[in-house]
This record gives C-alpha cells, sequence and structure tokens, in this order.
C-alpha cells in the first residue's frame, strides 16, 4: 500500500550526542543573483546546461510562501535528456576519519501544465564523477497504467519503491543519512522514513563523496518532449558526522490547534533540548519549557510549540546529551 506524504512546516532532524561538521550550506539568498541559467556558475555549483534556462535562481516563487530565493530546475526546453546541477564536495573520507555524512534539503515538486511529466533526483557522486545512488521523484501520471509515480531508492544497480508518494506544490524536507565505509544510507522526510540502513551502493565504483547534483530526466524519448515541471530547491545542506554519534528517530505532526508536535523516543540516562532554527544554519534553545533533563527510563516523549508568533518557516531539532 502506497503512502501519501504531506509534510507540516518545518523539520525535524536526526539529533546527535556530538556535533557535526558544516561542509556546505546555501538558503541561496548571499551570492546567487535572481534569473535564468543563474544556478550553475555560483557558489561552486555546476550544470551540464547554462544556455537554455532550464536551471534558475527565483524569487518568492511561492507567492506568500516566505522563501525568498531558491533554486530551480526544469520547466523550459533543456539542451539534453538529462540535465543537472551538481555541487562538488570531494569529502576524503580516508583523511578526515569522518565517513558518515548527511544531506537536508527542503525540496518541492511543481507539476506540469502540458501534459507530460518527467523525473527527478538527488543523487550522489563519486570524485570521478560515477553516479553512486540517487532518491528518484518519480512525477509520472499516478493514474497511468503501471505508473511508477512517487519516491524510489536507487543504488547505481537497482531500483526499489519506498511505497511512499510526494504531493506536487508541497514542500517537503529530506534528510539522507550516508555511512560511506560501511555502504549504508538511510533517508526520511519529516521524521517518516523513506528506507533505513539500506545497502548504498551496488557499483564497483570508488566509494567517496564527490558531488550532489539535482537531476531532471525528460521522459520522452526526446527534449522537445520535455514536460513543464519543475524541481524547487529552497535550502541545502550537507554536514560530516561523526561517526560515534548514533541518531534516534524523531517526528513532527500538527495537534488540533495546528501547534507544532516534536515527538521523539527519549532514553534513560540523557538529557533532551528541543531546539529551533530560522535557516538550519542557527539554532536557539529559547522556546519555553523545551528543556527536559533527567530520563530514568525509556519512553515516548512529545514538545508542543504554542508559541503565539511563528514565522512561515521554523525548523526544529532535538539536542541529546548525557546526563551528568
Amino acid at each position: 500500500m502506497r503512502t501519501l506524504l504531506k509534510i507540516a512546516t518545518g523539520v525535524i532532524l536526526l539529533s546527535m550526542q556530538i556535533h557535526a561538521a558544516t561542509l556546505y550550506f546555501t538558503d541561496f539568498e548571499e551570492l546567487f543573483t535572481v534569473g535564468i541559467n543563474r544556478w550553475a556558475g555560483t557558489g561552486g555549483w555546476v550544470s551540464n546546461d547554462t544556455v537554455s534556462g532550464a536551471q534558475s535562481i527565483d524569487q518568492n516563487i511561492i507567492p506568500g510562501g516566505g522563501l525568498g530565493k531558491t533554486a530551480s530546475l526544469g520547466f523550459r526546453l533543456p539542451r539534453s535528456l538529462l540535465t543537472f546541477v551538481a555541487k562538488p564536495i570531494n569529502h576524503n573520507v580516508a583523511a578526515t576519519g569522518l565517513s558518515r555524512i548527511q544531506v537536508n534539503s527542503l525540496l518541492g515538486i511543481e507539476n506540469s501544465t502540458n501534459g507530460r511529466r518527467d523525473d527527478f533526483y538527488l543523487s550522489i557522486y563519486n570524485a570521478a564523477g560515477n553516479r553512486l545512488a540517487s532518491i528518484r521523484f518519480d512525477n509520472q501520471d499516478p493514474f497511468a497504467v503501471n505508473s511508477q509515480f512517487g519516491i524510489w531508492r536507487e543504488d547505481g544497480v537497482n531500483q526499489f519503491d519506498t511505497l511512499l508518494d510526494f504531493i506536487s506544490g508541497e514542500l517537503f524536507v529530506l534528510l539522507v543519512t550516508i555511512d560511506i565505509t560501511a555502504n549504508t544510507w538511510s533517508a526520511d522526510i519529516g521524521g517518516i522514513p523513506l528506507f533505513q540502513n539500506a545497502p548504498f551502493t551496488a557499483t564497483a565504483n570508488a566509494r567517496d563523496f564527490g558531488l550532489l547534483a539535482f537531476e531532471w530526466r525528460v521522459s520522452g524519448a526526446t527534449t522537445e518532449t520535455f514536460g513543464d515541471n519543475y524541481f524547487l530547491v529552497a535550502d541545502v545542506s550537507i554536514r560530516s558526522v561523526p561517526n560515534g554519534a548514533t541518531p534516534f528517530v524523531s517526528m513532527i505532526s500538527r495537534d488540533s490547534n495546528l501547534n507544532p508536535v516534536i515527538s521523539w523516543q527519549a532514553d534513560a540516562g540523557n538529557d533532551y533540548q528541543v531546539q529551533r532554527s530560522p535557516d538550519l544554519v542557527n539554532w536557539f534553545d529559547d522556546l519555553p519549557s523545551s528543556s527536559f533533563p533527567g530520563f530514568t527510563s525509556t519512553f515516548q516523549k512529545s514538545y508542543i510549540d504554542t508559541t503565539s508568533t511563528k514565522p512561515l518557516r521554523r525548523f526544529y531539532r532535538i539536542r541529546r546529551t548525557e546526563s551528568k
């Protein structure tokens, strides 16, 4: 049975006992200028199409959404059946000893108005440019015969249906955690698991985190059959995570008054702090009654953010530390 995702505003991050190191972050507000062909060529982003307008930087693309500048991929006639925009990271696992990488991004897929629908990907490449693995957002008509509409996991050789669907026009936060050395990865949307500890790549290519790529593949046989659907990318965060930091599962929902409800498993011997952020970079622990020290048993804990004034976007995470 397939599950349809509709994600509440905000995101729950998988919090760690040890702070992660930021390898890259952008909300596209700094450096980037609005216009077609403006995503690639700024901040180290590269693309195989810098002239057609298939990749761009937009301003307030969702009216009233409070997103500011965002990147988009699609919409206009591309030069190739596969168009990518990629950020080189070239994280050296052997040199740093850090094999776990987290990718966090605020995404959306806007549907076509011309009746043709394509596929969009978040993909990981190694430093040599070999595709290792992808998450595919298949935008095929869900009512078509044998439709593959939904979210798929790919390991470079095989594809696997996560049995979760997305809603066109709805923003969602994708969190991916990769263990390069163990060759496993997990992903969730707003705390709802897509897959956990699955094989990362089945290819024989060298495993390292070379490139993060957003991709658009036209489903038809020629570029002229493109759909005017597009991939919206609002924020991108890439972090290295110490190997000894074990994640725990947390989720977000809404109560009857539409207040965000943050839920997690609280384990004995740990203290917890619910933090908020406007941008996934700066984190604050000033929410009222958001500190939970000294758990002596394991149980499910929830926190409701009832602050009267909330911005259009607020992100959450839970910081876990050992009790003293």
